[in-house]
């Protein structure tokens, strides 16, 4: 019996019904149908030995560009050779069979399509020879600017991209050292300051 979509909207993992599996564990990852094979070990006295062979199953973090996060997951091989050759967690969940998913991976299939959805009614047409500007990941107010700057990947992010527009500025390929990020960002304070009135300054974190 496999999960529908009916029935991972309704149920928990806990309650789905998946008593009839034989291997009940691969409705919880991404096995890409790898069960609990049985067997014999055959030695030279031909005294034969029932034993059984588990799927290699790893933990791993799988980046998904539709959700822009991490997906944590138990996967075999198998199914992380497929998602490689599809191009990426995203593409495998969509195009692989639901007999191959299992149920976490039509869940995981169900919370992609709602994520689509959403970026497409967020996103607004853009006009041919229009020019689309960049997102800045600061805040345009300084006190909240200030505020995500404390946030250690927000501040690395900053200091990796301040790095690059130094670099850009020398005329230098990759990223400058501190000294002339330091220098760069001192001359960019200076620029700011003349521009703006004295009385509604806003200063660059340094």
């Amino acid at each position: 019996m496999r999960p529908t979509l009916a029935v991972l909207g309704v149920r928990a993992p806990s309650e789905v019904a998946v008593k009839a599996q034989p291997f009940k564990r691969a409705q919880f990852g991404l096995f890409q149908g790898k069960t609990k094979l049985y067997g014999n070990n055959v030695p030279f006295s031909l005294h034969k030995t029932r034993r059984t062979w588990l799927p290699n199953v790893q933990r791993k973090r799988l980046f998904s560009e539709t959700l822009q996060s991490n997906i944590r997951v138990k996967l075999t091989t198998a199914a992380l050779r497929t998602i490689k050759k599809k191009g990426g967690v995203d593409n495998y969940l969509m195009e692989t069979k639901a007999d191959l998913l299992g149920w976490k991976g039509l869940q995981l299939r169900v919370s992609l399509r709602d994520a689509q959805k959403q970026n497409a009614e967020l996103t607004v047409p853009v006009v041919k020879g229009e020019r689309v500007p960049k997102k800045s990941f600061l805040s345009a107010d300084p006190t909240t600017a200030l505020k995500e700057l404390q946030r250690p990947r927000t501040a690395a992010k900053f200091v990796r991209h301040t790095r690059r527009m130094a670099a850009k500025e020398l005329g230098k390929p990759g990223f400058a050292s501190a000294q002339e990020t330091i220098k760069y960002m001192k001359e960019q304070k200076l620029k700011q300051n003349r521009l703006l009135p004295r009385q509604g300054s806003t200063k660059l974190p340094l």
